[in-house]
């Protein structure tokens, strides 16, 4: 990666971008408060969880393949992995999450780096006319940032475990010390997700985690939240 791509990687990935993705815990506030997950230990399991069984298996497929498509300027693959993904994520709350997510991060993004296919992906996701999954929107965000394709699925690794360990960072006893620590200890599981992703059929989506599906549908019945999903 050179330097330009890495600053452009640097940007995407910093909580300062307005993608409204600090809002959102994926689940891990229902399991917080079932005492599912209580501890560093726990939250580390559960991102490992997250990245090899969901994020390998469903979005960091759609991922490469938005981008290439993208890079091809064909929008129709665009648009059909946007629905495919948008499909298996089987909790409403977390599809509305990923839809408004991935709204902000193409409409910003399609403001600082115009690019044909991220426009008319960012302007059809507005009108509500494809779901605007977030995967998909960090997959043209970084093709017209100049991020290549495997970086731009280890950049989306590392943004859903950030969000998530700082989410825990609020929910959980947990300092900021081990905070990091369990977001160093992510990176091998990151880098097998993309290995996985790498040989998985896009058109076939299956990630495979039924206790944070439940988790994510349960969140939407909790009286208090912090978060939005």
């Amino acid at each position: 990666m050179d330097g330009a791509a890495f600053l452009a990687a640097l940007q995407l990935g910093d909580s300062l971008f307005p993608s409204g993705a600090f809002t959102q815990s994926s689940g891990l506030e229902a399991l917080v408060a079932d005492r599912e997950v209580t501890d560093a230990d726990g939250l580390r399991d559960l991102l490992r969880l997250h990245l090899r069984h969901r994020l390998a298996r469903a979005d960091l497929p759609v991922l490469l393949a938005a981008h290439a498509a993208a890079a091809d300027g064909d929008l129709d693959i665009v648009l059909e992995a946007d629905r495919l993904l948008s499909a298996v994520k089987l909790a409403r709350e977390e599809r509305v999450a990923s839809s408004r997510t991935g709204r902000r991060i193409a409409a910003e993004a399609a403001r600082l780096a115009p690019a044909p296919v991220l426009t008319a992906f960012a302007d059809l996701a507005a009108a509500g006319r494809s779901p605007g999954s977030a995967t998909v929107a960090q997959a043209l965000a970084a093709q017209a940032f100049g991020v290549a394709a495997e970086e731009a699925a280890l950049l989306a690794c590392y943004t859903f475990c950030a969000a998530q360990v700082a989410a825990a960072l609020r929910l959980m006893r947990i300092g900021h010390g081990d905070a990091q620590a369990v977001l160093r200890d992510c990176r091998p599981d990151a880098a097998a997700a993309v290995e996985i992703a790498r040989h998985a059929d896009w058109r076939d989506p299956r990630p495979c985690a039924p206790g944070i599906d439940v988790a994510c549908a349960r969140h939407e019945r909790v009286p208090a939240r912090l978060f939005a999903s």
